[in-house]
């Protein structure tokens, strides 16, 4: 077994342990991933009550050892909770969980306006979530902020408005989750400034297989941005100009219009639009490897972690073809049956 499950109730109390191979789990950046594992219907653990819908579902990698006693590896954490699909075959039930950032797509946002920092309002769409259901309460973890506003007009879910809060500001997020002393589960809701930390993994032979395509360039270019703001009428709407002079300078000017949503003053339109360009400027380079558990490569492969990659056959380089970059894990996969992560990483 490469990984220990435990499962929760929907009020974060431990129910059981189960022997369930994810087949596979993923996580992806500023996004909620997947989850995928089967029961037989002849284990004991193969219950209602354990696989309703809506319990939640501690993954804990356990990593290898080698023929020489070295411990290899282990990969993050993975928290989520059960929802559908549920796919019955005979002898066997296949669940479905989805990582607990899509909690906060299941709570439902007042209709209220919120201004201030970053971190202001993330607490306070926090806040709106726990005050519509109090079950699972997702607290605040690391919050970082910035000296900027981004205000916003509440409508949806708190997963959206989190999710456009860290697109507005080029921030990231995630949520994580702990077992305590007494064996609850605690989840907590985290915002960066950048996540991930600066790694030595070079992706290279010994640990990597090639997964086709090995690099794809993606993302019509956006280098002039024009930004409105949202306005009942034209004569109190805010028009912002921004641009990304480098890339003007290779492409010419390629445009966009974006109405941003729940901005009113130039300020705070002027803050995402500039955001949205220095993003878009260019296209987004995505290079595909599949990881191989090789010493210590899982420990250093976490969302939003910094990897090196170099390899002679792909990408422009010096006239001729190459690629030697930094790269940022985008999202990681993880098979028990196959210990391999395959990973998407964006050049730097």
């Amino acid at each position: 077994m490469a990984s220990r499950i435990t499962i929760f109730d929907h009020f974060m109390r431990r129910l059981t342990e189960i022997e369930a191979p994810t087949t596979p789990r993923s996580w992806v950046l500023n996004k909620y991933g997947r989850c995928e594992f089967s029961l037989s219907t002849s284990d004991p653990k193969c219950t209602e009550n354990f696989m309703q819908f809506g319990n939640l579902v501690f993954i804990e990698h356990l990593p290898s050892t080698d023929e020489t006693g070295q411990i290899h590896g282990k990969l993050p954490d993975w928290v989520g909770i059960i929802l559908p699909p549920r796919t019955w075959d005979y002898g066997v039930l296949h669940m479905t969980a989805y990582s607990a950032e899509a909690i906060l797509a299941f709570r439902a946002m007042p209709y209220v306006s919120v201004k201030g920092t970053p971190a202001a309002i993330f607490t306070k769409i926090l806040e709106h979530a726990h005050e519509r259901a109090k079950n699972i309460i997702i607290q605040p973890g690391f919050v970082d902020d910035q000296p900027l506003t981004f205000p916003d007009d509440l409508r949806t879910n708190a997963y959206d408005h989190i999710n456009k809060l860290t697109n507005d500001a080029g921030m990231d997020w995630d949520v994580t989750g702990e077992i305590d002393d007494k064996g609850n589960l605690l989840l907590f809701a985290n915002l960066y400034e950048k996540k991930g930390v600066s790694t030595n993994l070079v992706l290279h032979n010994n640990n990597t297989e090639l997964q086709s395509p090995l690099l794809t360039e993606q993302g019509t270019p956006a280098n002039q941005v024009f930004g409105y703001s949202q306005a009942n009428t034209a004569q109190a709407r805010q028009r912002i100009e921004v641009v990304h002079q480098d890339s003007i300078d290779d492409y010419g000017p390629l445009q966009s219009n974006q109405v941003f949503m729940g901005k009113h003053d130039g300020t705070s339109v002027r803050n995402a639009a500039q955001v949205r360009v220095n993003e878009r400027g260019r296209a987004i380079k995505i290079i595909k490897r599949i990881l191989l558990d090789h010493s210590n490569a899982f420990d250093l492969v976490n969302v939003g972690n910094t990897l090196t990659v170099k390899d002679a056959n792909v990408g422009f380089y010096n006239g001729g073809f190459g690629l030697d970059a930094e790269v940022r894990v985008i999202s990681l996969d993880y098979n028990d049956l196959s210990n391999k992560a395959p990973l998407n990483v964006e050049v730097l």
